[in-house]
């Protein structure tokens, strides 16, 4: 049998498993968002050198492949990081679900410390001897 102690303890780990996933995904995202900037860094930089160039009309085709191949990248790009903001936002859910399981496990776990020294004291005042000349026990 589980007591309050070990569901509250479980309960505690799972709130930091679950903050763990979080950091983790927001980390993975960062660094999706990171490479989107540097698709969007070479293509601004190849237009620039295009627009600089006495030899524009000579690279047009090898820019525009590679233009279409940067905005290729940059849409999976895009539709993955979308995707992780997603599973950032749902780790984060999940995370409140956990810490309010463990604010529940905690309060189960003092409403039984509780119950346990009620039941200890008046364990004692049952144990004690009764006097003769108390109106009272």
């Amino acid at each position: 049998m589980r007591t309050t102690g070990d569901r509250l303890k479980r309960a505690q780990r799972l709130v930091t498993v679950q903050e763990q996933m979080r950091r983790a995904a927001e980390i993975e995202l960062a660094a999706t968002r990171e490479r989107a900037a540097g698709i969007e860094a070479d293509r601004v930089r190849l237009l620039a050198a295009l627009a600089s160039s006495d030899h524009g009309p000579m690279l047009l085709e090898a820019t525009a492949r590679r233009l279409r191949g940067l905005a290729a990248q940059a849409t999976a790009v895009e539709a993955q990081a979308a995707a992780q903001a997603d599973a950032v936002r749902e780790r984060g859910l999940a995370q409140k679900r956990a810490e309010a399981l463990a604010e529940r496990r905690a309060d189960d776990h003092r409403r039984e410390a509780d119950k346990r020294d009620d039941l200890e004291r008046l364990d004692g005042l049952a144990a004690r001897p009764a006097r003769p000349d108390a109106s009272l026990p």
